[in-house]
Order: C-alpha cells, then sequence, then structure tokens
C-alpha cells in the first residue's frame, strides 16, 4: 500500500505546472524568434515599420525637446517630471504593444475571417495564441523614443537616483504594461463577440496617448477623478512619478494609490484576466 504525506500530492502538481510554464515560455520564445526572422526576410520593410514608430513619437520628442529649452514646467511639475512621464509611457506602451499588441488589429482580423475557432482546439492559452501570432516591429520604435525621453528625463528631474528609486522606475514601467493590458483586455472579449469594440479600443488608446503625456494635476477635480477610477491611467506614470518626485500625499487613499501604483496594475490586469476566461467559457462562434 502507497502511503502519502499531506504535502506529497501537492509536489507532483507544482511540479506539472512548473513543467508547462516552462513548456510555453520556450514556445513563446521560439514563435517569436520565427516571427522576427519572418519579418528580416523582408529588411527594407522592417527598417521601415521602426522608423515609422519613431516618426510617430516624432511629436512627442519635440514636445519634450521644447519644454526643456523653453519652460521651468508645466503647472506645479518641473520639466523633468514632465519628461519622466512622458517617456514611462512612451516605454510601457512600447512594451505593451510587443507583447499584448494583437489584442487590437490582429483579434479583429482572427474575428473577421474566423480563425479564432481554431484556437481553441489546440492544447495552449487562447490568449497566449493570439499574443504570439505575429511581432508588432513598429513597438521598437515607440520603445526607442520612450528611452531616449525617459533617459533625458532621469538627467534632468529633481529626483536622487538610489537603487530604490531605480528599481521602482522599473516596477512602474512594467506596471504600466500591465495596466494597458487590463484596459484593452475586456474590450478584445467584447471584440470576439462585436467588432464595434474595436473603435471603442482605438479611442481610448488615443486618450491615453494624449492624456497620459500630461501631468493629471492640471486638470479639474471632476476630470483626474474620471483618470484614476474609470479609465486609471493615472497610475501608468503620474502616480509613480509624484512618488518619485517625494510629491504624493502622505496620508489617505491618495498616498496608498500612489506608492503601490505597479501593485494596482497587476491586480487590475489580473481582474480583467479573468473577464476574458469567463468571456471564452461562453464564447459562440458566429456560425452557431
Amino acid at each position: 500500500m502507497t502511503t502519502t504525506t499531506l504535502d506529497g500530492p501537492r509536489q507532483p502538481v507544482r511540479r506539472g505546472r512548473a513543467a508547462r510554464t516552462a513548456r510555453t515560455l520556450r514556445i513563446v520564445l521560439r514563435t517569436t524568434a520565427v516571427n522576427i526572422r519572418g519579418r528580416l526576410e523582408y529588411p527594407g520593410d522592417f527598417a521601415f515599420e521602426i522608423v515609422f514608430g519613431i516618426l510617430w513619437q516624432s511629436s512627442t520628442l519635440a514636445f519634450a525637446a521644447v519644454l526643456l529649452m523653453r519652460f521651468n514646467g508645466l503647472g506645479d511639475f518641473p520639466a523633468g517630471g514632465v519628461l519622466l512621464i512622458v517617456g514611462m509611457r512612451l516605454m510601457s506602451h512600447g512594451l505593451f504593444t510587443m507583447v499584448f499588441g494583437n489584442l487590437s488589429d490582429a483579434l479583429l482580423e482572427l474575428v473577421e475571417e474566423g480563425r479564432v475557432e481554431g484556437y481553441f482546439l489546440r492544447p495552449m492559452s487562447v490568449l497566449t495564441q493570439i499574443l504570439i501570432s505575429r511581432f508588432n516591429i513598429n513597438a521598437l520604435g515607440d520603445f526607442s523614443v520612450g528611452v531616449t525621453v525617459c533617459a533625458m528625463a532621469v538627467s534632468s528631474a529633481p529626483v536622487d537616483w538610489t537603487l530604490a528609486h531605480v528599481l521602482y522606475l522599473c516596477a512602474a514601467i512594467v506596471g504600466g504594461v500591465f495596466l494597458e493590458a487590463a484596459v484593452q483586455l475586456p474590450l478584445a472579449a467584447l471584440l470576439l463577440r462585436s467588432p464595434f469594440a474595436h473603435g471603442i479600443g482605438k479611442w481610448i488608446d488615443d486618450i491615453m496617448a494624449t492624456i497620459g503625456n500630461y501631468p493629471l494635476s492640471i486638470l479639474p477635480a471632476a476630470l483626474r477623478g474620471v483618470f484614476t477610477f474609470v479609465l486609471p491611467l493615472a497610475f501608468v506614470a503620474y502616480f509613480p512619478v509624484l512618488v518619485l518626485l517625494d510629491r504624493a500625499p502622505q496620508h489617505g487613499p491618495g498616498a496608498w494609490l500612489a506608492e503601490w501604483s505597479p501593485a494596482v496594475c497587476l491586480l487590475l490586469f489580473l481582474g480583467s484576466k479573468r473577464l476574458w476566461n469567463w468571456n471564452l467559457r461562453h464564447y459562440r462562434s458566429t456560425g452557431g
């Protein structure tokens, strides 16, 4: 007779999950490498998409240059602080587009062409398959502009860049990726049922790209509330920069929200992912 300890049955389960996670990660990395090599078969097109991404953000670079040379800041924010908001948002957006960019245009094509159903038959998460179906080269241009602006901001912002501040900056940038994904995942779930959701997603993306480049302190209190609790783009860069500049509230909910912005972004993403999974379980093909 075989006996088991209290923790015995759990260990094989944990090892099985770890093995599945490692296998999925290998597939993701190999598929991404294949996608990139495929795009490199046309080097001119590859380079053009990167340049296009940079040119698309050229207005942001011009804004950063004018702000540094002509003005001391914006509202109650110093110029370096404003640039830090811009750079962090662009870096987060570039990484989001690399990882989650297929939740928009690529998913719309899959829905319109009726190819989503095939993803349900494969032994891999539907979301993972969608995300690795193509690699968005133009995101490299967005990210490079973000790195440039962020480097300018780090050198000019009134921040004592200790190791803790650098780690918080990195965590906030990653948190911004999860926040954008948290906003777009419910719309992607809706897109599985109605192409109309694609237009909503583009509209929200434009709002985040525009308003997200400015400190929310210049907006009326009502709009600050909207961009904190309805469309929470404040967590992408505004709250983290308040913490880095040591301007965040010292007490109350505002202090907690600002300091723990990266964790809030992750929690919002996990909630959106549960909604996505629920929608997949109730998904019905357009053909019945």
